[in-house]
């Protein structure tokens, strides 16, 4: 039965991505350009806009049915997603990805149908992310290496898109909370 257990452990990792910190490697991307672009899909996603247009340039591809599907479904998610961030017991982090925070506090906020509906919106939510982020890395050819600088770009366009109030990881990797405006 462990055995079990460790095989069916092992081939669950085996599609996941890569966990492990690394520090953002830009040097192979078209920096400026990748900012406007994520800035571009982060504003068009939280005005809930599920077919922007949004023109492909400097090797990065937009225009990839795997771009505009998880473009497309992450609009038509935003709404969940923001109501998610506004109750506070969520945060953007730094590695582009969407988390809830796990505490006291959110286990006793709401029911557990509830719970299990951010789960669901988190784990959506973050896949979709993926697929932009592997997209614009593979239809780009830049080096895999370049993928976590992908991340943070776009972490960096969402919190230009934030509303008032929503956290995100900063810096020194606790939370800060985005200021009035």
């Amino acid at each position: 039965m462990k055995q079990l257990g460790i095989v069916l452990l092992v081939a669950s990792l085996a599609g996941c991505h890569v966990f492990a910190k690394t520090k953002p490697h830009y040097a192979a991307l078209p920096v400026d350009s990748l900012r406007e672009v994520a800035l571009e899909i982060e504003k068009a996603i939280q005005d809930g806009n599920r077919t922007p247009e949004i023109a492909d340039r400097d090797g990065i591809v937009v225009s990839s049915d795997t771009m505009r599907q998880a473009i497309r479904t992450r609009a038509a998610r935003a709404e969940l997603v923001s109501a998610l961030l506004d109750t506070g017991h969520a945060w953007e982090r730094r590695d582009g990805l969407l988390y809830v925070i796990r505490s006291g506090e959110y286990k006793k906020f709401g029911t557990r149908k509830g719970r299990n509906r951010d789960a669901m919106i988190v784990f959506s939510e973050n896949d979709d992310r993926w697929r932009i982020y592997e997209a614009i890395q593979h239809d780009g050819h830049f080096p895999g290496k370049s993928l976590s600088a992908i991340q943070r770009i776009f972490f960096e366009a969402r919190i230009q898109c934030m509303r008032e109030g929503q956290k995100y990881e900063d810096e020194s990797g606790k939370p800060a909370v985005v200021p009035a405006q």
